[in-house]
């Protein structure tokens, strides 16, 4: 009996735990539509929603989301796509870790100040001070993993090889697609055409996107305590036009 109720006890705190988990990342902006699975829940995606350890964020036709994380890692989701946050440990003491899983469709990522891991289908790739566009889907009957390095560095390995296998490495400008039951490629150099597609494919630009205020962070997180630290990436930093009267410039374009 005193097994039983330790264990409903210790359910009991677990359910506690979980149903007020402290978000990893908040919703910033979103075109269109977008979604928030959490359990057996199916939020809409609004600004400022809280984004929590496992959840899934999806995309349908059309709709596209922005996500702003405590490490300052900023991933966009283009539309038709899927992603959950499977690991994220972070402190100001550790650089901690953060992986995801992409699971479909198309991915931008400016990675933060945690060890960056993404994982799809049939690669894992390890980012470090970078800018990375991540695609995911099906080819001739197999899936298949895009992966295109925009700033800094990115290592490549097949997810079935496991860790510690070779690795390749991605250097601005390249990219490289990995088939299921293939080996991996040789990189290859992007155009500058294909590279400005992939941008804009997961990018919202002239989309009516406002966030709700331009508060420092640690109102987006509550009592996390975040320092804000302005993420841009620098493919991102044309010259806006002037804002209309009344509009909100958020001064981050995606």
């Amino acid at each position: 009996m005193k097994s039983l109720i330790t264990a409903l006890c210790s359910g009991l705190f677990f359910a506690v735990v979980a149903a007020h988990a402290e978000p990893v990342a908040s919703v910033v902006a979103v075109r269109g539509k977008a979604t928030v699975e959490r359990g057996t829940q199916k939020l809409d995606a609004q600004p400022k929603l809280g984004i929590e350890l496992q959840d899934t964020v999806a995309t349908p036709e059309a709709g596209r989301v922005k996500l702003l994380f405590i490490d300052d890692s900023v991933l966009t989701l283009a539309e038709k796509s899927r992603m959950s946050v499977e690991t994220f440990i972070h402190s100001r003491t550790d650089r901690g870790k953060s992986l995801f899983n992409l699971l479909d469709g198309k991915m931008r990522a400016v990675v933060g100040k945690t060890k960056f891991e993404v994982k799809t289908p049939t690669v894992v790739a390890a980012a470090r001070g970078t800018v990375i566009l991540f695609e995911v889907g099906i080819l001739n009957g197999q899936a298949f993993t895009r992966v295109t390095c925009l700033e800094g560095i990115v290592d490549v390995r097949k997810l079935e090889d496991g860790e510690g296998a070779a690795t390749v490495k991605l250097s601005p400008g390249e990219t490289i697609l990995v088939m299921a039951g293939q080996p991996m490629p040789t990189p290859t150099q992007l155009s500058p055409a294909e590279l400005e597609k992939l941008k804009r494919d997961t990018s919202t630009s002239g989309a009516e996107i406002k966030l709700p205020d331009t508060v420092p962070r640690v109102a987006i997180y509550g009592t996390v305590g975040v320092t804000p630290i302005p993420v841009v990436p620098k493919f991102d930093r044309q010259q806006p036009p002037p804002p209309k009267p009344g509009a909100v410039n958020i001064g981050v374009n995606f």
